[in-house]
Order: structure tokens, then sequence, then C-alpha cells
């Protein structure tokens, strides 16, 4: 599943329409990952959950591509925010400080 899932990202015009290479390649890397870390936390015998999952993240893809293409926020950024949102409540945070 995760191939197929890999073509549509890389395939999808719409996604990485309007993106630079740099951001697209950030963007498809990205949502890669999440749906590897997605496919080996889950069941198999979930696969419904998988495609919902998957579609969020699609998603998701597209509202970053989005922000990107209207406010020229590089992708990198984006992940980055995003990221620090899903961070556990009882993780250690992130060395990072947020800079505007």
């Amino acid at each position: 599943m995760l191939e197929r899932l890999t073509e549509q990202f890389l395939e999808d015009e719409v996604l990485i329409a309007g993106l630079s290479d740099e951001d697209a390649s950030e963007l498809v890397g990205w949502l890669i990952g999440i749906a590897e870390d997605l496919e080996t936390q889950s069941e198999p015998s979930e696969p419904r959950q998988q495609e919902r999952y998957l579609a969020q993240l699609k998603r998701l893809g597209y509202q970053v591509a989005g922000l990107n293409r209207k406010y020229h926020i590089p992708v990198e950024e984006l992940v980055d925010l995003i990221e620090l949102a899903w961070e556990e409540p009882d993780q250690e945070q992130g060395t990072r400080p947020i800079q505007a």
C-alpha cells in the first residue's frame, strides 16, 4: 500500500503545482514519512482506518501547499509548526526557540 501511496503523492499535480522544487520535495517527503509511520503503527487488519488516515494526510498536504502558495511561507516552516503542535504533552519541548 505504501508504494501506491508514494506514487499518488509524487504524481499529484495539484498537490505540488506552484511549489518550488525544494518545497515540493519537502512536502512529498514529509507526507511519505508520515505514511510510513502510520503503516508501521497500524494493524494490517485495519485497512479502512489506514485509508481514512491517508485521505486526511492528503488533505493536510493540500492545505500546507495552499498556505505556501498564498502566503509564500516555506513548506519547511509550515511542517515545523505542524510538528510542534503534534508534540506529545509529556514530551520535552524542542530545543529550537519559536521565531517570528
